[in-house]
């Protein structure tokens, strides 16, 4: 997981250390919707005291992950618990150490895509609270990594996976200017994404992640923020 040639920018896996440096978590969460999008379907027959379950996926040193917590638990008013995971084992390490919420968020590092990494610890996770899905699984700014290193079937077998596993599924795609910078600055470390020239989801790639999660995995889009200061759009899908 290292930088290449010490450029913090220059990244294959989009591990960024200072990520929260300009990408304000706080300005993130100013986008996401009130409860009504959060909450799970009226026939839940779940108790009051069952916490609400999210997974973090590319949670960095886990910044966004405590605020997001500590929104949700104020917008739904019941306990909510999350369930981080990056693939750079130094940033889940910051996470760990600056959890400040010990008993409703955890983390572990893994590569999603590994099954040896990433199944077994959500299932035990999943089994611990008596459930078989998260109610929530979030996906912010990671869709265009996983596409970068796995080409377009690695990313719908990514979607797919995480898909199955959520009964609310949230999606910040990368738009394709994104990629490019990424592949830019790589290139000035004398290497590249070799996969980048055989993408076929290339200037539509938003709209091609929207449309496999609706045609494909039957899934209804039911909010869509504002843009960041990034000119993406956060995305929910039930």
């Amino acid at each position: 997981m290292e930088r290449r040639n010490n450029n913090p920018g220059a990244v294959q896996y989009g591990n960024f250390m200072n990520y929260y440096q300009f990408n304000s978590a706080v300005e993130r969460v100013k986008l996401l919707p009130s409860k009504d999008i959060w909450q799970p379907k009226q026939n839940n027959t779940r108790t009051e005291n069952e916490p609400y379950l999210v997974l973090d996926v590319g949670c960095n040193c886990g910044v966004f992950t405590q605020l997001l917590q500590q929104f949700l638990g104020e917008q739904l008013q019941q306990p909510v618990h999350v369930l981080g995971v990056d693939i750079d084992e130094r940033l889940i390490e910051r996470a760990k150490a600056e959890n400040t919420c010990l008993d409703k968020i955890s983390y572990f590092t893994a590569d999603v895509l590994n099954e040896d990494q990433f199944d077994s610890p959500v299932k035990t996770y999943l089994e611990q609270h008596h459930r078989q899905k998260f109610d929530a699984i979030c996906c912010y700014s990671i869709t265009m990594w996983i596409h970068l290193n796995h080409h377009d079937n690695g990313l719908q077998f990514f979607l797919r996976k995480l898909s199955q596993m959520a009964e609310l599924f949230v999606v910040e795609p990368q738009p394709w200017k994104c990629y490019q910078t990424a592949e830019r600055r790589l290139k000035k470390t004398g290497e590249v994404f070799p996969l980048f020239l055989e993408l076929k989801w290339r200037s539509d790639v938003e709209q091609q992640i929207q449309k496999y999660l609706e045609q494909e995995l039957c899934r209804q889009s039911v909010y869509e923020s504002t843009p960041t200061k990034w000119q993406r759009r956060i995305c929910f899908f039930r």
